[in-house]
Protein backbone atom coordinates (compact mmCIF):
# COMPACT_ATOMS: atom_id res chain seq x y z
CA UNK A 1 0.00 0.00 0.00
CA UNK A 2 1.32 3.22 -0.78
CA UNK A 3 1.15 6.44 1.09
CA UNK A 4 -1.49 9.21 -0.54
CA UNK A 5 -1.64 12.54 0.11
CA UNK A 6 -5.04 12.54 1.07
CA UNK A 7 -4.78 9.65 4.01
CA UNK A 8 -1.35 11.82 5.16
CA UNK A 9 -3.87 15.09 5.80
CA UNK A 10 -6.86 12.76 7.41
CA UNK A 11 -4.23 11.98 9.85
CA UNK A 12 -2.90 15.02 10.44
CA UNK A 13 -6.45 16.25 11.15
CA UNK A 14 -7.11 13.79 13.19
CA UNK A 15 -4.15 13.93 15.36
CA UNK A 16 -4.75 17.63 16.01
CA UNK A 17 -8.92 16.34 16.72
CA UNK A 18 -7.17 13.89 19.33
CA UNK A 19 -4.57 16.04 20.46
CA UNK A 20 -7.36 19.16 21.57
CA UNK A 21 -10.58 17.17 22.74
CA UNK A 22 -8.22 14.04 24.14
CA UNK A 23 -10.95 11.43 23.43
CA UNK A 24 -12.99 10.90 20.52
CA UNK A 25 -14.83 8.08 18.63
CA UNK A 26 -13.51 6.60 14.55
CA UNK A 27 -15.75 5.42 12.52
CA UNK A 28 -14.47 2.93 10.32
CA UNK A 29 -14.82 1.06 7.41
CA UNK A 30 -14.39 -2.60 8.66
CA UNK A 31 -15.79 -4.19 5.74
CA UNK A 32 -12.66 -3.78 3.70
CA UNK A 33 -9.75 -6.47 3.61
CA UNK A 34 -6.86 -4.36 4.85
CA UNK A 35 -9.11 -3.16 7.97
CA UNK A 36 -7.87 -5.86 11.00
CA UNK A 37 -10.68 -6.57 13.71
CA UNK A 38 -11.48 -8.94 15.69
CA UNK A 39 -13.35 -11.10 13.36
CA UNK A 40 -16.53 -10.19 15.00
CA UNK A 41 -16.85 -6.84 13.88
CA UNK A 42 -15.33 -7.38 10.41
CA UNK A 43 -18.46 -6.44 7.49
CA UNK A 44 -19.37 -3.56 10.23
CA UNK A 45 -19.41 -0.35 7.72
CA UNK A 46 -19.91 2.28 10.50
CA UNK A 47 -17.69 0.49 13.39
CA UNK A 48 -16.77 3.24 16.02
CA UNK A 49 -13.74 2.75 17.86
CA UNK A 50 -13.02 4.92 20.85
CA UNK A 51 -9.30 6.86 21.62
CA UNK A 52 -9.14 8.41 24.87
CA UNK A 53 -5.60 9.76 25.34
CA UNK A 54 -5.51 7.85 29.15
CA UNK A 55 -5.43 4.83 27.72
CA UNK A 56 -2.11 2.74 28.66
CA UNK A 57 -1.15 1.88 25.69
CA UNK A 58 -0.05 3.87 22.72
CA UNK A 59 -2.50 5.19 20.16
CA UNK A 60 -0.28 5.39 16.53
CA UNK A 61 -1.86 7.63 13.68
CA UNK A 62 0.45 7.22 11.28
CA UNK A 63 0.09 8.70 8.05
CA UNK A 64 -0.94 5.56 6.38
CA UNK A 65 -2.56 3.77 9.43
CA UNK A 66 -3.83 3.71 13.08
CA UNK A 67 -2.62 1.00 15.39
CA UNK A 68 -3.50 0.11 18.65
CA UNK A 69 -4.76 -2.50 20.72
CA UNK A 70 -7.69 -2.22 21.26
CA UNK A 71 -10.16 -4.47 24.23
CA UNK A 72 -13.28 -5.65 22.85
CA UNK A 73 -14.89 -6.87 25.85
CA UNK A 74 -12.01 -7.61 28.10
CA UNK A 75 -10.00 -9.04 25.16
CA UNK A 76 -7.06 -6.87 23.92
CA UNK A 77 -6.38 -7.30 19.76
CA UNK A 78 -4.14 -5.41 18.00
CA UNK A 79 -5.70 -3.53 15.43
CA UNK A 80 -4.60 -1.82 12.24
CA UNK A 81 -6.68 0.71 10.27
CA UNK A 82 -5.69 1.90 7.01
CA UNK A 83 -6.37 5.87 7.11
CA UNK A 84 -8.53 4.82 3.91
CA UNK A 85 -10.79 2.76 6.14
CA UNK A 86 -11.74 5.98 8.45
CA UNK A 87 -14.58 7.99 7.49
CA UNK A 88 -15.57 10.30 10.65
CA UNK A 89 -14.89 11.22 14.14
CA UNK A 90 -16.61 13.04 16.42
CA UNK A 91 -17.00 13.41 20.37
CA UNK A 92 -18.30 10.81 21.95
CA UNK A 93 -20.71 13.39 23.92
CA UNK A 94 -21.75 14.60 20.49
CA UNK A 95 -23.61 13.79 17.45
CA UNK A 96 -21.84 13.07 13.97
CA UNK A 97 -22.11 16.23 12.46
CA UNK A 98 -20.59 17.71 14.78
CA UNK A 99 -16.99 16.46 14.29
CA UNK A 100 -15.48 15.28 10.81
CA UNK A 101 -16.55 13.35 8.02
CA UNK A 102 -14.34 12.85 5.25
CA UNK A 103 -17.21 12.41 2.29
CA UNK A 104 -14.56 10.61 -0.13
CA UNK A 105 -14.44 7.66 2.37
CA UNK A 106 -17.68 7.01 3.64
CA UNK A 107 -19.19 3.20 2.48
CA UNK A 108 -21.76 2.83 -0.15
CA UNK A 109 -24.13 0.83 2.16
CA UNK A 110 -24.04 4.50 4.40
CA UNK A 111 -24.61 6.81 1.69
CA UNK A 112 -28.01 4.75 0.60
CA UNK A 113 -29.01 4.38 4.27
CA UNK A 114 -28.71 8.45 4.43
CA UNK A 115 -30.25 9.34 0.55
CA UNK A 116 -33.47 6.56 1.65
CA UNK A 117 -33.73 7.87 4.87
CA UNK A 118 -33.68 11.90 3.54
CA UNK A 119 -36.38 10.89 0.96
CA UNK A 120 -38.69 9.35 3.72
CA UNK A 121 -38.34 12.43 5.16
CA UNK A 122 -38.99 14.88 2.67
CA UNK A 123 -42.12 12.29 1.47
CA UNK A 124 -43.38 12.78 5.21
CA UNK A 125 -43.08 16.60 4.42
CA UNK A 126 -44.94 16.75 1.03
CA UNK A 127 -47.53 13.85 2.75
CA UNK A 128 -47.90 16.07 6.14
CA UNK A 129 -51.42 17.54 6.63
CA UNK A 130 -51.51 21.23 6.62
CA UNK A 131 -51.12 22.46 10.15
CA UNK A 132 -53.85 24.60 12.12
CA UNK A 133 -53.13 28.78 11.81
CA UNK A 134 -54.02 30.52 14.79
CA UNK A 135 -57.29 31.90 13.31
CA UNK A 136 -58.72 28.67 13.12
CA UNK A 137 -57.48 26.36 15.65
CA UNK A 138 -59.15 25.75 18.87
CA UNK A 139 -57.72 23.72 22.31
CA UNK A 140 -59.80 22.99 25.47
CA UNK A 141 -59.26 21.48 28.56
CA UNK A 142 -61.84 18.09 29.06
CA UNK A 143 -62.12 19.62 32.79
CA UNK A 144 -63.09 23.18 31.40
CA UNK A 145 -66.32 24.79 32.63
CA UNK A 146 -67.26 27.08 29.54
CA UNK A 147 -69.95 28.94 31.47
CA UNK A 148 -67.11 29.65 34.35
CA UNK A 149 -63.99 30.64 32.29
CA UNK A 150 -63.55 32.31 28.76
CA UNK A 151 -63.01 30.48 25.77
CA UNK A 152 -59.65 28.91 24.82
CA UNK A 153 -60.36 30.00 20.70
CA UNK A 154 -57.50 31.14 19.13
CA UNK A 155 -54.73 29.43 20.52
CA UNK A 156 -52.33 27.70 18.27
CA UNK A 157 -52.39 23.81 18.39
CA UNK A 158 -48.92 21.96 19.38
CA UNK A 159 -47.41 20.18 16.86
CA UNK A 160 -44.34 18.10 15.73
CA UNK A 161 -42.11 18.81 12.76
CA UNK A 162 -39.14 17.51 11.45
CA UNK A 163 -36.23 19.19 12.19
CA UNK A 164 -33.68 18.87 9.08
Amino acid sequence: MSLSFSDAAKAKKMREYFARHGRIYIVVNATLEEVDVPEHFRGDPALRLVLNARMPQPILIRDDMLESDFSFSGQVYPCRIPMHAIWATYLPDSDLEQGIIWDDCVPEMIRSIVRAVRSNIHAADDDAPPTATDETATASRPDQNSDSEPSRQGRKIGHLRVIK
